[in-house]
């Protein structure tokens, strides 16, 4: 990856973390993934601002883009429990697998930010949090 498309992600990262809107942000990382198709972390973000903002096929299409890593996992299967979808324990479970211990808590840090972003409920992560939870005491 090049040094402008890195400078551009962390852009894009700090525009979320900044709290700008999310349209403004999905659209950012929209025009980045024209300068980098392939980056997986580009899919990764985009597969989670289009399940915050409620966009049903880019978030599960962009979720499956990003399968080879945790968090593209974790989103998956966000994204079939907010669209109703089966298959949410699965995908949890491989996540779970692929991320170990340390994936676990990054996915309830991002499930946390996840529910703040949507004004304290956003009961599909909360779902999820409570899930995670429940596994990593069995770990």
């Amino acid at each position: 990856m090049n040094a402008t498309t890195e400078d551009r992600y962390e852009e894009g990262l700090r525009l979320y973390e900044s709290g700008a809107e999310l349209q403004e942000t999905l659209k950012f990382f929209q025009d980045l993934r024209k300068d980098a198709p392939n980056d997986v972390r580009i899919a990764v973000s985009l597969s989670w601002l289009n399940i915050l903002l409620g966009n049903k096929e880019p978030a599960i299409r962009y979720a499956k883009e990003a399968k080879s890593t945790a968090q593209g996992r974790y989103n998956h299967a966000l994204a079939l429990l907010t669209f109703g979808e089966k298959g949410v324990r699965e995908k949890l479970f491989e996540a779970v697998e692929q991320g170990g211990h340390d994936g676990m808590h990054d996915a309830l840090a991002n499930l946390q930010d996840a529910i703040e972003k949507k004004g304290g409920s956003f009961p599909p992560a909360e779902k999820l949090v409570r899930w995670i939870q429940e596994l990593d005491t069995h770990h």
